[in-house]
């Protein structure tokens, strides 16, 4: 019996340790005068994730990607202490990074590795549509608070999206069959939404096979117009 209690329990360290990062999102945040950051951690609960830490098991710095009408351009960036730091010129539509994080060993539960694949974009305004061109994308189609999904270049039904507004408060909606969904933004300030799917077609990445894909894609936007909302709240202490 004392095995059995044993065995269990190193399983649910495994499974703790395999799915920290995948509770996880990444989110892009513009603070203007041309410095954009990504961070990693959880917006609604105003957590970021810091270096010497859990920023630094993602495999090297992402590159962002930005664009201004059919312009684009590559912004190779640095680790900070509690995010990935660009500074970028011009005006741009929409900044998009994908992080790359080591494929997930579930072996120990006998479960095939898992691609585990963090994106973000950042959009101007929700006002202007915005060109999927991600894996599983989440962006605006120009009417008033409509989002919507795709995945590989379709949009995705039935995906639940998460929509936190600048005071951590949190909505859920469902996307209809053309991917799309709607929220109302009454406050001004920074929305973070978040979308995941699960892909279980197998393939290979990081020149290792994998069972399993997981996306997580976040859309950050700044509301200019609105009511006055409370703070996020305080940042969780780190022990």
């Amino acid at each position: 019996m004392t095995l059995t209690l044993r065995t269990a329990a190193a399983f649910a360290l495994v499974a703790a340790a395999a799915t920290t990062a995948n509770a996880h999102q990444v989110w892009l945040e513009n603070a203007g005068g041309g410095q954009v950051r990504l961070h990693f951690g959880e917006f609604n609960d105003n957590l970021r994730e810091t270096s010497p830490g859990a920023l630094d098991k993602f495999k090297g710095v992402p590159v962002l990607e930005q664009r201004a009408g059919t312009a684009s351009q590559k912004v190779e960036g640095k680790l900070t202490k509690d995010a990935f730091a660009y500074t970028v010129t011009g005006n741009a539509d929409t900044l998009f990074a994908a992080a790359t994080y080591p494929l997930i060993d579930r072996s120990k539960r006998n479960l095939p590795a898992m691609y585990w694949q963090p994106s973000a974009r950042w959009v101007a305004s929700l006002a202007q549509p915005v060109a999927p061109g991600q894996a599983l994308d989440l962006v605006p189609t120009g009417k008033p608070g409509q989002l919507k999904v795709v995945f590989n270049g379709k949009p995705l039904p039935k995906a639940k999206v998460q929509l936190v507004s600048p005071a951590g408060w949190s909505r859920e909606a469902q996307s209809a069959d053309d991917g799309t969904v709607e929220f109302l933004t009454p406050w001004k300030g920074q929305y973070v939404a978040e979308v995941h799917h699960t892909d279980k077609t197998p393939g290979e990445a990081q020149g290792e096979k994998y069972g399993e894909a997981s996306y997580v894609t976040t859309l950050s936007f700044v509301q200019a117009e609105g009511a006055v909302s409370p703070p996020l709240p305080p940042a969780p202490e780190k022990h």
